[in-house]
């Protein structure tokens, strides 16, 4: 019989380094098409790396992305503090779509869910920094960031901004942070912000691509979070877990001078998408149905038809120059 190998640090260097001290910056990938986009946008992002212990987490059972991942993490492991990389061999999940995650532990969110449990353990220090593999961030998002969470002390999450993505340059799509109405931890209603809002805001709920935060706050979101026995809705995994870190108390603030680019491999090609692509949405829940509107447009009173989808097609670009890079 088949025996999935269990999780293991691939490269761990923290027996040389305090790992309670500085801030740990973790970098999470399932995806190996992305691994040269991400360490690209990475390496020119400006952070104190001899204060801080990065890890890298590979949560998929592909071989061929560990090796990717060791041969970039070689590369710069000199520069920070300790480095680990540490692979979950989780094999890859589907997508399940519907209201109440029925198959759950059949879907990629139940994946992600362990791999939050994990970060939950490997974090050691009073505050972090986290990355997605298909998030590519601004050179200053780190340091906007930080100097945000620790400009209160009841800051306990600061976020940059990104849309969500579709297969296709011209389909709408909205921001990843959120006003909500919530009865418990069930999300009632969803309202992403408007693309145009300016400074920083309060938020109520976000996604969990690009930000930074106190470790308490991140523990607090898993008290009373059981996403299987709640049947969160697909879309809502990382937004009910934001949302209950504001519930024990802790102010979440998104950055709308900080942007960032959400990668789509689409066929052969990666789409960026931003912020010419994002309009205002929101989901509803339909008690009558059981069930949620999703992904509806928010339109001011008496609005016209728009005679576009979106204000410009998301930028894109073939793989294969990639690939010939790659082997070279």
């Amino acid at each position: 019989m088949f025996t999935m190998e269990k999780g293991k640090f691939l490269i761990d260097n923290t027996p040389q380094a305090d790992v309670s001290d500085g801030i740990t910056f973790i970098c999470t990938f399932s995806r190996r098409i992305m691994v040269p986009f991400f360490f690209r946008a990475f390496n020119k992002m400006s952070m104190p790396r001899s204060k801080i212990h990065l890890i890298v987490y590979d949560n998929t059972d592909d071989t061929l992305l560990a090796t990717a991942l060791i041969e970039e993490v070689n590369k710069v492991r000199d520069k920070f503090l300790s480095v680990r990389l540490y692979k979950s061999y989780l094999p890859g999940k589907g997508n399940i779509l519907g209201s109440g995650n029925e198959q759950f532990k059949a879907s990629k969110l139940f994946n992600i869910w362990k791999m939050w449990l994990s970060m939950r353990e490997m974090i050691k220090t009073d505050t972090f920094f986290v990355l997605e593999d298909d998030t590519i961030a601004p050179p200053d998002a780190f340091q906007r960031l930080y100097k945000l969470l620790l400009s209160h002390k009841g800051i306990g999450f600061a976020t940059a901004i990104e849309t969500g993505r579709t297969t296709y340059p011209w389909v709408p799509v909205r921001l990843g942070v959120h006003k909500s109405k919530m009865r418990g931890l069930k999300v009632i209603e969803r309202r992403s912000f408007s693309p145009f809002t300016r400074g920083v805001k309060e938020i109520d709920c976000a996604g969990v691509y690009c930000f930074a935060a106190r470790t308490k706050a991140y523990l607090s979101g898993f008290r009373g979070y059981d996403p299987i026995n709640l049947k969160v809705p697909f879309f809502a995994l990382d937004n009910v877990l934001t949302y209950n870190m504001k519930k024990h108390g802790w102010k979440l603030l998104a950055d709308f001078g900080c942007w960032c680019s959400h990668l789509q491999a689409s066929s052969a090609r990666i789409i960026a998408f931003g912020k010419n692509q994002a309009v205002e949405m929101a989901d509803l829940w339909i008690e009558k149905y059981h069930n949620y509107a999703s992904g509806l447009e928010i339109l001011p009173k008496n609005a016209k038809p728009r005679r576009y989808r979106v204000r410009r097609a998301a930028p894109s670009w073939e793989l294969e120059p990639e690939i010939k890079e790659e082997k070279k």
